[in-house]
């Protein structure tokens, strides 16, 4: 046996590992994208979803007289107040929050109750 033979590895091994290597790094990685597509689509979905409720919200908002007499659907302690559009009345917002506009807009406010005032929010905290 030659000492070259001996030293010296097979080039076509090199090869045949380094290509063994490069394919297991491409199934992963094929792996990694079909989990990343998969999470694109979801998140996709859910922002176009979100985007047409917005819109929904935005019409029917500026709809003409949508200011009832008496707050908008879904409008409750906690809501989140909708776009200031005008000709929009504070009809639209939740009761606590129409209260608390009277109190910052009557002079006096303060010193009486405004009518029907809920007074579950002036109880102490839980």
């Amino acid at each position: 046996m030659a000492f070259a033979e001996v030293v010296m590895p097979s080039v076509l091994g090199l090869l045949e590992a380094l290509e063994k290597n490069v394919r297991e790094e491409v199934a992963r990685l094929r792996e990694e994208a079909e989990r990343v597509q998969a999470a694109l689509g979801s998140a996709q979905a859910e922002l176009s979803r979100l985007a047409d409720a917005r819109a929904t919200v935005a019409e029917v908002l500026s709809r003409d007289g949508s200011a009832g007499a008496g707050p908008a659907p879904g409008a409750v302690a906690g809501s989140v107040a909708p776009e200031r559009i005008e000709g929009i009345g504070v009809q639209v917002l939740a009761a606590e929050y129409q209260q608390i506009l009277w109190v910052l807009t009557e002079p006096a406010a303060a010193q009486k109750p405004a009518p029907e005032w809920n007074h579950a929010l002036l109880s102490e905290p839980a």
